[in-house]
C-alpha cells in the first residue's frame, strides 16, 4: 500500500493519470482517489478508489540503440499505440492524462519531429523529461510506500538507460544516469557472450564515477549509504523477472509488489531462461512476447549492476515514474 504522512493534509477527490512513453512499452495509469498534499509528512495508508493500468509495446529504444534516431515504422507504432491510451484514459474518467517521454525522445536525432507529430496529432503537449526528473519522479513514486526515516535506493534499469537515485523518504538525495539499458546491452549480447559484457559494463559503470571511489569502504559504494538501507528495483526488467522467479517456484506467475530477490536468484533465473530458450520452450515463459526478446539482455544488465554496486538483495516494485507524476503533480480532470 502507499503510505500518507503523518498529519495527513488531503485535496479534493480527483482522478489523475500518466502516461509514460517508455523506451520500451507507452504505460499508462489512471487513479481514482483522495490525493495527499505535497507537504505530507510520511505517516500512514493512502487509500485510493480504483486503479487502471494499461500498456502497448513500442519499441522504439531499439531504433536509438541501433541508429541514433527513431524509424518511421516505430514513429507509427507510437501514434497508434499513444491513440490507443489516450481513448482508455478518457473512458477510465481521465480526460487529461499528462504524457511524459524518457530517454528515446531525449537522445533521438529525430526527437523533435516525433514529438511534434504526436502532438498535432493528438492535440496534447508532450513533456520530455530531463534525466534528473525521471530519477526524481521515480524516487517519489516508490518512496511513498515507506516511512519517512527509511533509507531508500531505487535502481531504475530501462530500456535505453538506467537511473539511480537515494535518499530518505520521499526526500531524493541525489542520483546518477547511466547511459545504457536493455536495448543497448542485447546489441552488445549480439557480439560478446555474457560474461565479457558484465566486464564491459561493469567498466563503464567503473567511468560514471559511480561505483569506483568506494569498493573498498564496507559500504554500497554510493554516497551515504550504508548496508542496511533499503534497495528497490524497478523496470519492466526487474518485473517480469519477479514474475518470472513465482513461476520458478511453483507459484502464480503473477507480480507480487515489494517481492524480495537476490543476486542468485538472478543467476538462476538466467541459467533456467536460457535453458528454456535453447530448448526451444519459450511458450514456458510467463511473459508478453515483446518482453521475453529482451528479457535475457535485461537480466545481464541488472546482474551487472547488482555485482558493480555489491548489492546482494533487493526488492521489486512497479511504482515507477507514472506513480510519483500522479502522486505529486499528475494532471487531474
Amino acid at each position: 500500500m502507499i503510505r500518507e504522512r503523518e498529519r495527513p493534509s488531503y485535496i479534493k477527490k480527483e482522478i489523475r493519470g500518466c502516461i509514460d512513453l517508455g523506451s520500451t512499452n507507452f504505460r499508462l495509469l489512471v487513479v481514482d482517489g483522495v490525493f495527499p498534499a505535497l507537504d505530507r509528512e510520511a505517516g500512514e495508508v493512502f487509500p485510493f478508489r480504483s486503479c487502471g493500468e494499461m500498456k502497448r509495446y513500442v519499441g522504439w529504444g531499439d531504433d536509438l540503440a541501433r541508429t541514433g534516431s527513431v524509424s518511421s515504422v516505430k514513429a507509427a507504432r507510437a501514434s497508434l499505440a499513444l491513440g490507443d491510451l489516450i481513448a482508455s484514459a478518457r473512458s477510465w474518467g481521465c480526460a487529461h492524462p499528462l504524457i511524459v517521454a524518457t530517454n528515446t525522445l531525449r537522445e533521438s536525432s529525430n526527437a523533435g519531429e516525433i514529438r511534434t507529430a504526436l502532438e498535432d496529432a493528438f492535440g496534447i503537449a508532450i513533456r520530455v523529461l530531463s534525466q534528473r526528473e525521471e530519477a526524481e519522479l521515480g524516487y517519489a513514486g516508490a518512496s511513498f510506500q515507506f516511512g519517512r526515516d527509511e533509507a531508500l535506493c531505487l535502481i531504475d534499469a530501462g530500456g535505453t538507460s538506467t537511473e539511480i537515485s537515494w535518499g530518505r523518504g520521499t526526500s531524493m538525495a541525489g542520483y546518477v544516469g547511466i547511459p545504457l539499458g536493455t536495448h543497448s546491452v542485447r546489441l552488445l549480447l549480439a557480439g560478446r557472450g555474457a560474461r565479457r559484457v558484465s566486464g564491459f559494463l561493469g567498466e563503464r559503470f567503473g567511468e560514471t564515477g559511480v561505483f569506483g571511489p568506494a569498493r573498498k569502504t564496507g559500504v554500497y559504494p554510493l554516497p551515504g549509504f550504508s548496508r542496511d538501507s533499503t534497495i528497490l528495483m524497478t523496470g519492466g526488467t526487474a518485473v517480469s523477472l519477479a514474475v518470472f522467479h513465482r513461476s520458478m517456484r511453483g507459484c502464480a506467475p503473477s507480480f507480487e509488489e515489494l517481492q524480495q530477490l537476490t543476486r542468485e536468484d538472478v543467476a538462476l533465473a538466467r541459467r533456467r531462461l536460457s535453458g528454456l530458450l535453447r530448448a526451444g520452450r519459450e511458450r514456458r515463459v510467463p511473459l508478453d512476447e515483446d518482453r521475453i526478446g529482451l528479457f535475457p539482455a535485461g537480466l545481464v544488465l541488472i546482474d551487472a549492476l547488482l555485482a558493480a554496486a555489491r548489492i546482494e538483495a533487493f526488492r521489486v516494485t512497479a511504482r515507477d515514474l507514472r506513480w510519483g507524476i500522479v502522486l505529486t503533480r499528475g494532471a487531474s480532470t
